[in-house]
């Protein structure tokens, strides 16, 4: 009955998302041929470019697995390569090696707890690496309640912690959790001191176009709404995601400079999108094909940090299973999707243990400043 409880409440969101969105008309091309962009206020930091290195750790342990794991997917074709990022270097170099003295806490995004079953970003990958010795949470947000609000969760349990002095800690955000993440950073720079990088997969970092529109739309008609063990919260959910309150936001408020930040975003053809996403997909069509079914391109990157990737998946694939549970793909595709998502997951861990090993060594060599 799992399954069936599951498919029940995506039909609740999906008509919530029928009955308002409706349908647009694109006259915009989907057009990969253009460099990497972002969308920013005045005086943002820099984003920095590290879309080659990403792939080369990407591909390489995506061929390493290949045989073993039977994967049929050619790294190329699921990382984008605008027309900016450099060429490969002939010259590889080794895969990082682990280091399980990173300690890790996910932040999953809106309605997450409504679908625990399938709410959970990278539950493979986090039991693959668990396995491996790393020491994993997934912090308890409410779904359906403000980034305010579930800062206060992230803060009460990265104060709880009981971490190792030689351990380092990773904030993951997936969708809204990075805009949680972020609001937690700021609101909390006591405890943002503990937090040594955060990593952003197709994070709600500017807001969303659909949640400006409609969230009052869901105020009214839906926030009440009974969607099994997921409480309303404070019920602002699309409230905290609205281009209006989180671009503003972020504008008036300035990351911390101690933590080092990553971002992978997100875009897919719409013969790729999951059938529900496909809704929103065509309303943020007319804008810039170059979304994912929720969010737009120049949407999803974190000021000041450094670009990963741009995954070729929507706003689900990348991150949660939803295609388990309720999808019309076929089963092939699904489980390709399983087995990429876990080496997606390790790749990304991989990258911020070598990048955080290199700057504790400049730091480490770095001479002192004496007058």
């Amino acid at each position: 009955m799992k399954p069936l409880s599951i498919r029940i409440k995506l039909i609740l969101i999906s008509t919530f998302i029928l009955s308002v969105f409706g349908c647009g008309s694109s006259t915009e091309v989907f057009n990969v041929n253009i460099p990497a962009h972002t969308l920013s206020y005045i005086g943002a930091p820099p984003t920095n470019d590290a879309r080659m290195h990403f792939r080369e750790i990407f591909c390489k342990l995506l061929e390493s697995k290949r045989e073993s794991q039977s994967l049929n997917i050619d790294c190329e074709d699921y990382l984008w390569r605008l027309n900016d990022e450099p060429l490969t270097a002939a010259v590889r170099t080794p895969l990082p090696v682990h280091d399980t003295h990173l300690r890790i806490l996910i932040v999953s995004g809106a309605f997450s707890d409504c679908f625990p079953e399938i709410g959970k970003p990278y539950k493979s990958g986090t039991e693959h690496l668990m396995g491996l010795g790393y020491r994993i949470d997934y912090v308890p947000v409410s779904g359906r309640s403000g980034s305010d609000m579930n800062a206060s969760v992230i803060a009460k349990t990265v104060a709880d912690m009981d971490m190792e002095t030689s351990e380092r800690l990773l904030l993951i955000g997936y969708s809204k959790g990075t805009t949680d993440i972020l609001h937690f950073l700021v609101n909390y720079p006591d405890l943002s001191h503990k937090v040594t990088a955060v990593l952003s997969v197709s994070g709600v970092v500017n807001g969303s176009v659909i949640a400006d529109r409609y969230a009052e739309t869901y105020h009214k008609w839906f926030e009440n709404l009974s969607l099994g063990d997921c409480r309303p919260g404070d019920r602002g959910v699309l409230e905290s995601l609205t281009r209006k309150e989180q671009f503003r936001w972020l504008s008036l408020h300035p990351l911390p400079q101690h933590v080092q930040y990553y971002s992978v975003a997100t875009f897919t053809r719409e013969e790729n999108i999951q059938a529900v996403l496909r809704i929103t997909y065509e309303l943020l069509e007319p804008i810039n094909p170059l979304n994912d079914g929720q969010l737009l391109i120049f949407d999803q990157l974190i000021p000041g940090s450094t670009l990963m990737a741009y995954v070729n998946a929507d706003h689900w694939t990348v991150a949660v299973p939803v295609d388990e549970a309720f999808s019309g793909r076929d089963p092939d595709t699904v489980t390709r999707n399983k087995k990429v998502r876990t080496v997606l997951f390790e790749a990304m861990i991989l990258f911020v243990v070598e990048r955080l090993q290199q700057i504790s060594r400049l730091d480490n060599t770095a001479p002192s400043q004496t007058k």
